[in-house]
């Protein structure tokens, strides 16, 4: 199975409160876009997630769970319609 590393690239921030808080910025799969992005200051840095080739397969099993909730839901209602 085939696997790529996955880059998202982060810059530490001040929110409308005032706390310090990492936000992404930028997505790449390029280990050298990265670095690039981290050299350019300290309040930068990303992190890695590894990506697998089969990643459709599970993005559609959890559209299908989430169907699934769905129509599981629309029965309990229509169930407990029935029972007034």
């Amino acid at each position: 199975m085939e696997c790529l590393t996955l880059y998202v690239l982060t810059t530490l921030c001040i929110d409308a409160k005032g706390n310090v808080a990492s936000k992404n910025v930028a997505v790449t799969f390029d280990i050298f876009k990265a670095e690039l992005h981290k050299a350019q200051g300290v309040e930068n840095d990303f992190e890695t997630f590894p990506v697998f080739g089969d990643w459709r397969e599970d993005a559609e099993q959890s559209s299908l769970i989430r169907t699934m909730r769905n129509f599981r839901d629309l029965v309990t209602d229509m169930q407990e319609a029935a029972l007034r």
